[in-house]
Protein backbone atom coordinates (compact mmCIF):
# COMPACT_ATOMS: atom_id res chain seq x y z
CA UNK A 1 0.00 0.00 0.00
CA UNK A 2 1.08 3.05 -0.79
CA UNK A 3 0.87 6.78 1.32
CA UNK A 4 -1.46 8.21 -1.23
CA UNK A 5 -4.19 4.94 -0.56
CA UNK A 6 -7.02 6.90 1.44
CA UNK A 7 -9.09 4.21 2.21
CA UNK A 8 -10.35 4.27 5.78
CA UNK A 9 -9.91 0.28 6.00
CA UNK A 10 -6.31 -0.52 4.46
CA UNK A 11 -7.05 -4.15 4.66
CA UNK A 12 -10.69 -3.99 2.95
CA UNK A 13 -10.85 -1.52 1.06
CA UNK A 14 -14.61 -0.73 -0.50
CA UNK A 15 -14.94 -2.43 -4.21
CA UNK A 16 -16.24 0.40 -6.16
CA UNK A 17 -16.76 -2.06 -9.05
CA UNK A 18 -18.99 -4.48 -7.11
CA UNK A 19 -22.57 -4.94 -7.67
CA UNK A 20 -23.81 -3.68 -4.78
CA UNK A 21 -21.74 -0.13 -5.41
CA UNK A 22 -22.93 0.14 -8.33
CA UNK A 23 -26.90 -0.45 -7.77
CA UNK A 24 -26.56 2.22 -4.62
CA UNK A 25 -24.92 4.52 -7.44
CA UNK A 26 -28.09 3.41 -9.86
CA UNK A 27 -30.77 3.67 -7.38
CA UNK A 28 -29.04 6.97 -5.72
CA UNK A 29 -29.44 8.87 -9.11
CA UNK A 30 -32.71 7.46 -9.74
CA UNK A 31 -34.11 9.13 -5.99
CA UNK A 32 -31.84 12.07 -6.13
CA UNK A 33 -33.64 12.91 -9.67
CA UNK A 34 -36.99 11.62 -8.74
CA UNK A 35 -36.59 13.95 -5.22
CA UNK A 36 -35.68 17.05 -7.02
CA UNK A 37 -38.63 16.51 -9.63
CA UNK A 38 -41.26 15.49 -7.02
CA UNK A 39 -39.98 19.44 -5.48
CA UNK A 40 -42.06 20.50 -8.32
CA UNK A 41 -44.65 18.35 -9.60
CA UNK A 42 -46.91 15.79 -7.32
CA UNK A 43 -46.70 12.82 -10.14
CA UNK A 44 -43.12 11.30 -11.19
CA UNK A 45 -43.36 9.78 -14.93
CA UNK A 46 -47.03 9.99 -14.23
CA UNK A 47 -47.84 7.50 -12.68
CA UNK A 48 -45.89 7.37 -8.68
CA UNK A 49 -47.03 10.28 -6.65
CA UNK A 50 -45.03 12.19 -4.64
CA UNK A 51 -44.77 14.97 -1.91
CA UNK A 52 -42.42 17.72 -0.36
CA UNK A 53 -41.34 14.95 2.63
CA UNK A 54 -40.98 12.26 0.34
CA UNK A 55 -38.76 14.78 -2.32
CA UNK A 56 -36.24 15.25 0.74
CA UNK A 57 -35.62 11.77 1.81
CA UNK A 58 -35.05 10.99 -1.88
CA UNK A 59 -32.87 13.20 -2.12
CA UNK A 60 -30.69 12.77 0.91
CA UNK A 61 -30.91 8.80 0.23
CA UNK A 62 -29.70 9.56 -3.62
CA UNK A 63 -26.98 11.72 -2.32
CA UNK A 64 -26.18 8.86 0.44
CA UNK A 65 -26.38 6.47 -2.33
CA UNK A 66 -23.91 8.31 -4.73
CA UNK A 67 -21.38 8.71 -2.61
CA UNK A 68 -21.87 4.87 -1.13
CA UNK A 69 -21.76 4.36 -5.54
CA UNK A 70 -18.61 5.93 -5.68
CA UNK A 71 -16.23 4.80 -2.78
CA UNK A 72 -17.98 4.12 0.44
CA UNK A 73 -18.73 0.76 1.76
CA UNK A 74 -22.34 -0.06 0.77
CA UNK A 75 -23.48 -2.51 3.40
CA UNK A 76 -24.97 0.12 5.55
CA UNK A 77 -26.94 1.92 3.00
CA UNK A 78 -27.83 -1.61 1.43
CA UNK A 79 -29.37 -2.23 5.08
CA UNK A 80 -31.11 1.30 5.52
CA UNK A 81 -32.84 1.66 1.91
CA UNK A 82 -33.88 -1.87 2.21
CA UNK A 83 -35.43 -2.10 5.36
CA UNK A 84 -37.16 1.86 4.95
CA UNK A 85 -38.42 0.78 1.18
CA UNK A 86 -39.79 -2.79 1.93
CA UNK A 87 -41.42 -1.36 5.07
CA UNK A 88 -43.07 1.17 3.42
CA UNK A 89 -44.25 -0.66 0.49
CA UNK A 90 -45.53 -3.44 2.76
CA UNK A 91 -47.08 -1.13 5.13
CA UNK A 92 -49.45 -0.03 2.06
CA UNK A 93 -51.10 -3.60 1.87
CA UNK A 94 -51.97 -2.72 5.63
CA UNK A 95 -55.80 -1.35 5.47
CA UNK A 96 -54.49 0.89 9.22
CA UNK A 97 -51.23 2.03 7.63
CA UNK A 98 -51.93 2.38 4.56
CA UNK A 99 -54.11 5.75 4.95
CA UNK A 100 -51.67 6.83 7.07
CA UNK A 101 -48.51 6.46 4.53
CA UNK A 102 -50.98 7.97 1.74
CA UNK A 103 -51.51 10.93 4.26
CA UNK A 104 -47.45 11.43 5.43
CA UNK A 105 -45.89 10.57 1.81
CA UNK A 106 -48.21 9.76 -0.72
CA UNK A 107 -47.56 5.75 -0.98
CA UNK A 108 -49.80 5.25 -3.88
CA UNK A 109 -49.83 1.16 -5.61
CA UNK A 110 -47.04 1.95 -8.08
CA UNK A 111 -44.94 3.23 -5.09
CA UNK A 112 -45.29 0.39 -3.02
CA UNK A 113 -44.94 -1.75 -5.48
CA UNK A 114 -41.19 -0.14 -6.56
CA UNK A 115 -40.51 0.32 -2.70
CA UNK A 116 -40.97 -3.62 -2.07
CA UNK A 117 -39.28 -4.58 -4.96
CA UNK A 118 -36.12 -1.75 -4.74
CA UNK A 119 -36.19 -2.65 -1.29
CA UNK A 120 -35.96 -6.57 -1.46
CA UNK A 121 -32.88 -6.09 -3.80
CA UNK A 122 -31.02 -4.01 -1.83
CA UNK A 123 -31.14 -6.66 1.03
CA UNK A 124 -30.67 -8.96 -0.97
CA UNK A 125 -27.23 -7.59 -2.29
CA UNK A 126 -26.71 -6.85 1.42
CA UNK A 127 -26.52 -10.53 1.99
CA UNK A 128 -24.33 -11.38 -0.91
CA UNK A 129 -22.12 -8.38 -0.11
CA UNK A 130 -21.82 -10.01 3.19
CA UNK A 131 -20.61 -13.43 1.89
CA UNK A 132 -17.53 -12.00 -0.48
Amino acid sequence: MNATTSYVDQEHPPNRHSPASAFALGVGVLLLATGLWGLANPSVFGIFTINLPQSLVHIVMGLYGIAVGLGREPAGYLLLLGAMLLGVGLLHFVPMAAGVLSTLLKVNLPVAVFDIVVGALALLLRVFERQR
